[in-house]
């Protein structure tokens, strides 16, 4: 009897809860911070390369704290309790903010916060993956929450923030932090003896194939430095309030959350690099159309875009994650792809996204379809790669 047979339907329907409750409180954190962090640090007086700087220390800190955290949970075996331990860091971390002023104080908290809350999503998705792959659950509709969860927060705190101080950001983080800890809590543990030996994160990137993945995956990725940093800031300068601005970020995820409930059914037709070929297609297209409207009803179709140009990243990452990391480097793998993605290369363009914001304005998002255009020669060799590799095998 395979392991997914012995589950019950309603063992299935338990972890289907635990882990979607999971990424929904880890991704109302995101909503609540991604779009409105910046707003929050223009109203504290920094300027744009001074907030470009900062939002790149909060990428860059992804490079330690990432392998780190994941040596740990490989060695140790108990995911859950490092991240319950992390959230509550995380939550101290995030008050002392609410009072700090600034550029060093708060690009230090700041870069603090990073470091403690962003290991814990790499951690608990290495227990998700395992738990999806032996239950037979569809991934896709676990972490469609997380995305239903981050339009609950976008749309909410800019509709909350609508005439208020920006202040209340950051109480805002601190009250939704508090329901990761509880999530951590509830989240199968998948506990095993502590490893003797090491989980060398060299044995995964000395692999030529897993190395151009971070690369070509990196670069859709980056593709979005100029929306996360300045798109609030942006549609704000020109005109639109904070209920708008959560609107649009929120309508995006609406795409991305469309995608992700019947990705599922074209993953086998598709696969990996297939999503992350559709997630360079939809950055050539979003990205040089965004600067030249901040017509709402014109944004929309482009924010719908956020299916490809995130989603299908998403989705094409993890399943090459999965397919590809041996199951006792899970969580080194997880850490690596968000270290060097989201951390080494999202920390390199932020500031270029801040200098390129200040001298040129909206048309810096150019640059980001040209990242999008460059993933696409480097998955064709990639493909070509997995192709000689499974002839070979």
């Amino acid at each position: 009897m395979s392991a997914a047979a012995a589950i019950s339907a309603a063992d299935r329907r338990n972890l289907f809860f635990r882990l979607s409750g999971f990424y929904g409180a880890f991704f109302l954190v995101i909503g609540a911070l991604l779009p409105f962090q910046p707003i929050w640090l223009d109203s504290r007086g920094l300027n744009p390369v001074e907030i470009g700087s900062i939002m790149a220390a909060i990428f860059w800190v992804k490079i330690a704290s990432h392998p780190l955290v994941a040596h740990i949970a490989d060695q140790r075996g108990h995911g859950r309790r490092l991240s319950m331990i992390l959230a509550m860091l995380a939550l101290c971390t995030c008050l002392l903010l609410t009072g700090a002023v600034d550029f060093w104080p708060i690009t230090l908290l700041c870069s603090l916060f990073a470091a403690l809350y962003n290991p814990i999503l790499p951690v608990m998705e290495n227990i998700a993956l395992r738990v999806v792959r032996d239950a037979w659950l569809d991934y896709g509709r676990v972490r469609l929450w997380g995305s239903i969860s981050f339009i609950v927060g976008t749309t909410a705190t800019g509709a909350f923030l609508s005439g208020r101080d920006p202040d209340w950001i950051m109480w805002i983080a601190a009250g939704t932090v508090c329901l990761v800890l509880i999530a951590c809590w509830t989240m199968p543990e998948r506990a095993r003896p502590a490893s003797k030996s090491l989980s060398n994160p060299l044995s995964l990137l000395i692999r030529p194939d897993f190395v151009l993945f971070l690369a070509m995956a990196g670069l859709l990725q980056v593709s979005h430095a100029v929306y996360y940093a300045f798109g609030s800031i942006s549609w704000r300068n020109a005109g639109l309030d904070e209920s708008m601005i959560g609107f649009l970020w929120g309508i995006g995820v609406v795409a991305e959350v469309l995608l992700f409930a019947f990705a599922g059914r074209i993953s086998r037709k598709v696969g990996p690099l297939g999503f992350l070929a559709f997630a360079a297609v939809g950055g050539l297209i979003r990205w040089p159309l965004t600067p030249l409207t901040n017509d709402p009803l014109r944004l929309i179709p482009l924010q719908c875009l956020h299916a490809l140009t995130f989603g299908a990243a998403h989705l094409g990452a993890m399943a090459y994650l999965t397919r590809s990391v041996p199951d006792r480097l899970g969580a080194t793998g997880q850490s690596l792809y968000y270290a060097v993605t989201g951390g080494l290369l999202m920390g390199v363009t932020m500031p270029l996204a801040g200098m390129m914001y200040a001298d040129v304005g909206t048309a810096a998002y150019n640059a980001m379809g040209a990242c999008s255009a460059l993933a696409l020669p480097g998955l064709l060799v990639l493909r070509r790669m997995q192709k000689r590799k499974t002839a070979e095998a």
